[in-house]
C-alpha cells in the first residue's frame, strides 16, 4: 500500500521546482497508520506551494508488510533487505503531474520515524555511495523519534531481546496470534483493539488488519530482531553527519551534503536517555553550522507512538 498527495496547484508551469517528501515509516511498516499525518503536512504545505514550487508527499508500507505475491513467498524480510528496497522505490520515484512529468525531483527530503529514521540514513548513505550524476538529490532529512543507536538498551528494546532468546519467537508469537485473533471478525477485532488499547479509530482498523495478516506479525518481529542486533553503534561517517568546511574541489563537483533534523522524545521507551545524549553530544551542531545536525528534545509531550496515539488538542 502506498500513500501519495500530490501538489496542490492548479498550474504548473516547465519551470516549477518539485521536491519529493520521502516518508519511512516505523515497525510495524503499514503506510496506514500514517494517513492522518501526512495528510495534515500536506494541507499544512499547501501555503509554500506556488507556481514556482510544489511539493510532492510519497509514503508506502515497508517490504513484507502487505500481503502480497513477494511477502507470502518471500518473507519475512532482513532489516538490509527492507533497507534496499526502501532504497529501490526511492529511486523509481519521478514527478507525477505537470509539463515535468517523468522527470528527476529537483530536491528530495527523506523523513523517517522510528526504524524508519535508520532506513532513511542508510538510503543517504546508499545514495552518497553511488555515482555524483545520478538523478537523486537529496537536501534533507527529518527523523522523529530516531532509533539510530543502540536500540537494545532501551526499555523496550530490553525486554523485547529477553524474548528473542526463545528459539523461532518470531514465528511462534505469529503462530499464536494467528490463532487467538483468526476466529474474529474483522469488525469485531477492530471494536476490540481500540476498547483495548485506546487507538483513535483509524489506527485501530490498521492494527487488526495487521494481527488478522498473513504474515504482518511474523515480519515485525522478524525485523525487530534485525533491529536489535544491527542497530548498534554509529556505523556513519562525515558525508552523513555532515562535512564542517568543503574544499575548493568539492564545491566545484557540487557535494551533497543533505541537512539532518533529529526530533527526540522525551522519556522514549525506544531510546534510552544516555544514547540519545551520547549521540547529541558527538553529532550536534552549535546551531551555527550549516551542516551539522540539529537535535532537538521534544518539550509537548508527544509520544513515540505518535501516529497511534489519541493528543489532546
Amino acid at each position: 500500500m502506498s500513500l501519495l498527495h500530490l501538489p496542490l496547484l492548479t498550474s504548473l508551469t516547465p519551470s516549477t521546482k518539485h521536491y519529493l517528501i520521502y516518508f519511512i515509516t516505523g515497525n510495524p511498516g503499514y503506510i496506514g497508520y500514517y494517513n492522518t499525518f501526512l495528510s495534515t503536512l500536506s494541507t499544512l504545505l499547501s501555503p509554500w506551494s506556488s507556481k514556482n514550487i510544489a511539493f510532492t508527499l510519497y509514503g508506502q508500507s515497508l517490504r513484507g508488510f502487505e500481503p502480497t505475491e513477494d511477502t507470502l513467498q518471500n518473507g519475512p524480510f532482513s532489516l538490509p533487505s527492507v533497507i534496499d528496497h526502501s532504497f529501490h522505490i526511492l529511486e523509481a520515484q519521478r514527478i507525477h503531474a505537470g509539463p515535468r512529468a517523468g522527470q528527476p525531483f529537483d530536491g528530495i527530503i527523506l523523513i523517517g520515524h522510528s526504524v524508519g529514521s535508520y532506513i532513511a540514513l542508510e538510503c543517504l548513505r546508499l545514495r552518497l555511495a553511488t555515482s555524483e550524476t545520478t538523478h537523486l538529490r537529496p537536501i534533507g532529512a527529518i527523523l522523529l523519534f530516531p532509533t539510530v543507536t543502540h536500540i537494545a538498551q532501551s526499555a523496550s528494546g530490553v525486554k523485547i531481546s529477553a524474548l528473542f532468546r526463545i528459539p523461532n519467537f518470531p514465528w511462534l508469537a505469529h503462530r499464536a496470534v494467528q490463532g487467538l485473533f483468526w476466529p474474529l471478525s474483522g469488525g469485531a477485532l477492530r471494536w476490540a483493539v481500540g476498547r483495548v488499547t485506546g487507538m483513535p479509530e483509524e489506527a485501530a482498523e490498521v492494527t487488526a488488519g495487521f494481527l488478522r495478516s498473513p504474515r504482518g506479525v511474523w515480519q515485525a518481529l522478524h525485523l525487530a530482531r534485525d533491529e536489535m542486533g544491527m542497530i548498534t553503534e554509529d556505523r556513519w561517517d562525515e558525508d552523513i553527519w555532515g562535512i564542517e568546511h568543503l574544499d575548493e574541489e568539492e564545491k566545484e563537483e557540487g557535494k551533497l551534503v543533505p541537512k539532518l533534523v533529529f526530533y527526540f522524545g522525551q522519556n522514549d521507551h525506544w531510546v534510552a536517555d544516555h544514547t540519545r545524549d551520547a549521540l547529541i553530544k558527538a553529532r550536534a551542531g552549535d546551531g551555527e553550522s550549516k551542516t551539522r545536525p540539529r537535535m532537538v528534545i521534544d518539550q509537548d509531550g508527544i509520544p513515540h507512538g505518535f501516529c497511534i496515539s489519541k493528543l489532546s488538542e
